[in-house]
């Protein structure tokens, strides 16, 4: 992210908008909406900006920019006809540490305008990093339809309702807690038309009932293989109220993206043949800050039902005596099939389709290899980059065809994905040729469909 959206108190500071054709008006009609003291330097201007200048709404200097004009601006709109004189004022502007915005010039801004949705005081604010004004301005017409004409009075009423919460719940911690439940629960949608009445009559029953629990609450969030859009509703909900965020290596930073940014986020990965967290270590640090009276979210990769030592950690905090709910996640495994475009299961050919692990707690994991080895087998195995000569070996051993399909997807449903087609005989060496390193899974049994080996071969090609 190269530019940071911000947003500026425009309350009695001084914006100096230079030129009053069309590209002047473009930022007029956001800026006459704001609470600033609006000065135009213009020889000539549009006659909209002149019906603005007789209501008041912004003051006309009709005569050529001088570089006093910048005294005391807050912003400066290089926005006349003359693309090196926008480029000269706005070089002046930043020169004085102002933040200076020139027309149709992205190298000589400080700063650029996003399209607005103004609820005020709810605004939203739709950039592109100046890449395409278009996109923006049709996200922005999207966002119209979404947001009600009476979202601002709503969040004002709300302001209103804080103090009534306050009361309620003194520490900060349950307030977030307390409005996360609010509109976390349901179909925002309808929340956000609600009227004033129905809000405070919901509010009001949510105190009354403890919306937001004083203790703390732990719970098991499965954070998916990593694509942020295959997240759950259920698992988006508990990272928006979360106090406290405890998440390991597999956890793509989209995913986190979804929680609030006040929460502590705490990383306890474990790395094959690399720094670990201990198990034991991550018990204590879910009871401890539970305990706090926080609200944990333990979020891991994938499901953590599946290879996430989930039983450990939902034993400590049953012990502990402390409520833990479990969030279940798409499975990598899942992704990986949808990836390569096959069921898991197909008539015909397999009636059941196993998960295992490469590895366990004393190392390379013993599977019933003869089960594998036999013909339409097909398992979808976890942490299986390391252990893939092991594997290998014993299917070998226990008489795979040589030619077994075996499909490899890395970092599946990610941008980074790969897909390596390749058979138990050449498993090994086929992990090296392409640089897989993890994570990823290995699809015994099975090859990916045509729609998808063509565009492999395609990009092989290239």
């Amino acid at each position: 992210m190269r530019y940071l959206p911000i947003h500026i108190d425009t309350q009695d500071g001084r914006i100096v908008i230079v030129g009053g054709g069309a590209a002047a008006e473009a930022k007029l009609r956001t800026l006459v909406k704001t609470e600033a003291v609006l000065d135009v330097v213009a020889t000539r201007i549009t006659p909209e900006i002149a019906r603005w200048a007789e209501q008041g709404r912004v003051n006309h200097s009709a005569r050529e920019f001088v570089e006093s004009d910048l005294d005391g601006a807050l912003l400066v709109y290089a926005a006349s006809e003359d693309d090196s004189d926008n480029a000269m004022i706005s070089a002046l502007a930043r020169a004085r540490g102002i933040p200076a915005n020139a027309a149709d010039q992205k190298a000589a801004c400080s700063f650029i305008t996003p399209a607005l949705v103004d609820r005020s005081p709810v605004v939203v604010s739709i950039g592109t990093e100046g890449t395409s004004p278009g996109l923006a301005r049709a996200i922005k017409a999207e966002f119209e339809t979404l947001l009600p004409s009476t979202l601002g009075t709503l969040a004002l009423h709300i302001k209103d309702l804080r103090a009534k919460v306050k009361r309620s719940y003194p520490e900060l911690a349950a307030r977030q807690r307390f409005w996360a439940a609010i509109f976390g629960k349901g179909d925002l949608n309808s929340q956000l038309r609600l009227s004033e009445a129905a809000l405070t009559q919901h509010v009001e029953m949510a105190i009354e009932q403890g919306e937001a629990a004083l203790g703390g609450t732990i719970s098991l969030v499965g954070a998916g293989p990593g694509n942020p859009d295959l997240l759950t509703h259920q698992a988006r909900q508990k990272l928006h109220s979360a106090d406290v965020v405890i998440y390991d290596r597999l956890v793509s930073q989209g995913v986190l993206d979804f929680a609030r940014r006040e929460a502590e986020y705490i990383y306890v990965g474990k790395e094959a043949g690399g720094v670990s967290t201990p198990q034991e270590h991550i018990n204590a640090l879910l009871i401890e800050k539970a305990r706090q009276g926080l609200a944990v979210v333990r979020l891991k990769g994938g499901d953590p039902l599946i290879f996430g030592r989930a039983d450990e950690e939902l034993d400590a905090a049953r012990a502990a005596g402390i409520p833990v709910e479990i969030c279940p996640g798409i499975t990598s495994a899942a992704a990986a099939a949808a990836a390569i475009g096959q069921s898991l299961t197909s008539r015909g050919v397999n009636k059941s389709i196993t998960y295992m692990t490469g590895h366990d707690t004393k190392g390379f994991a013993e599977q019933d290899w003869a089960r594998f080895s036999k013909p339409g087998a097909r398992a979808a195995i976890y942490m299986g980059v390391g252990a893939a000569r092991f594997i290998q070996g014993r299917l070998m051993l226990y008489g795979a065809v040589p030619t077994t399909p075996v499909t490899i997807v890395e970092n599946a449903s990610r941008p980074e994905q790969i897909i390596l087609a390749t058979t138990v005989s050449t498993l090994p060496e086929a992990l090296k040729r392409g640089g897989i390193t993890g994570p990823a899974i290995l699809l015994l049994g099975f090859t990916p469909a045509q729609s998808v080996a063509a565009s492999l071969s395609r990009k092989a090609a290239l």
